[in-house]
């Protein structure tokens, strides 16, 4: 066992730079944190994922969104064009280019000042494949405004998958899929992560798509915490239901966390909406506890069943406390909608092959004909 340990150690120094004696800052180019000289103009604390900076600001905002000046901290050594402070015109998204201390590695966020609100209604039409640091490329999903802006409000692990299962980003745990219920959809498959993933103690990497962002940086030593569960969005009216258009079909052998085979366990995924209040800031991430205090309501359905062909899912919204109507007009209150084709994929079990594709996602507020 201690050997093992070691093993494990020894992997998650070699590739995610852990170890003193081999971490290579100087070869990183990362935007770690954002700030604005007024912070007054933001509904949150900024969304960093890892090709974006998402600022959700206030409609009052008006002309100032011509004049914002951000800076951001990175990774050591590295530096950042355009300049921190530069004022630029963020009525359309800029693009930022972080360069590595060593000088090899360079790095495009685009950066969003987004004063519209997130459409509750997800079609999954809109991807890409990003370009990642060391070669690693994977699907990145967004939503478009009726105006025509990009909203990536769509993370997903494969970042991680890239590094310790495959660099191929259409053998990875999620991604684009032509046959949605209308136009384009999205599939998830839990995959085998093959010997590096079983030697860190991630044999499987379930299929995820979620409404957040994603940390590579600590996915390895901290898979749980890696993963940030939901946005700020304003809401006119209470939501009231979750839908959305899903198959399903599960692996054949279900996996425990050490590999071992569960005899008479079927795999099955998970799908939910949250709507919580942030506690100082911080989001909810893979060890979610649903009864946990500042959730506002919850859409959640336990029994879910396998289906070859789409079939709808209408789930209710269960409110544990109520709302206060100008914080969720504000959007001062953050909505988590996530998906899985394994429900205890964050905990590495799961079956290899399970396949969840979803489409046609929208949360129904109160008054809506559905």
């Amino acid at each position: 066992m201690r050997f093992r340990t070691i093993i494990i150690s020894l992997c998650i120094c070699l590739s995610f730079s852990s170890c003193i004696q081999d971490e290579a800052p100087n070869a990183e180019a990362d935007i770690i944190s954002c700030t604005l000289p007024d912070l007054t103009i933001l509904k949150s604390s900024p969304t960093i994922t890892n090709n974006s900076v998402i600022l959700m600001a206030y409609s009052s905002i008006g002309d100032d969104i011509k004049r914002i000046a951000p800076s951001f901290s990175l990774t050591e050594g590295g530096t950042i064009y355009p300049p921190n402070g530069t004022e630029l015109d963020f009525s359309n998204a800029q693009t930022y280019t972080v360069t590595s201390q060593d000088g090899q590695w360079k790095k495009e966020y685009k950066v969003y000042v987004d004063t519209t609100n997130i459409k509750p209604q997800f079609s999954f039409e809109h991807w890409r494949i990003k370009d990642g640091t060391n070669g690693k490329r994977w699907f990145e999903f967004y939503e478009m405004t009726n105006a025509g802006q990009e909203q990536p409000i769509w993370a997903t692990a494969n970042p991680v998958y890239a590094i310790i299962g495959s660099d191929d980003p259409f053998t990875h745990p999620t991604t684009s899929y032509d046959k949605g219920y209308i136009g384009k959809g999205v599939k998830l498959e839990t995959k085998s992560t093959g010997a590096f993933g079983v030697m860190v103690g991630m044999p499987i990497a379930a299929g995820n798509l979620f409404i957040g962002s994603f940390d590579t940086q600590i996915a390895i030593p901290k898979p749980l915490e890696a993963t940030k569960f939901g946005i700020p969005m304003a809401f006119n009216r209470k939501p009231e239901a979750f839908s959305v258009w899903y198959q399903y079909t599960p692996g054949n052998e279900f996996t425990d966390k050490d590999q071992n085979v569960i005899k008479d366990k079927t795999d099955i995924f998970d799908l939910y909406a949250i709507l919580y209040e942030s506690v100082d800031g911080k989001q909810l991430d893979g060890s979610i506890k649903f009864d946990e205090d500042y959730i506002i309501a919850i859409a959640r359905e336990e029994k879910l069943q396998p289906s070859e062909v789409y079939k709808n899912l209408y789930i209710p919204f269960v409110y544990r406390k109520k709302p206060d109507h100008e914080k969720l007009s504000k959007g001062e209150y953050y909505m988590a909608v996530v998906f899985s084709s394994s429900r205890d994929g964050a905990y590495f079990e799961g079956a290899v092959g399970s396949t969840l594709i979803i489409d046609e996602a929208k949360l129904i507020l109160e008054g809506d004909n559905e």
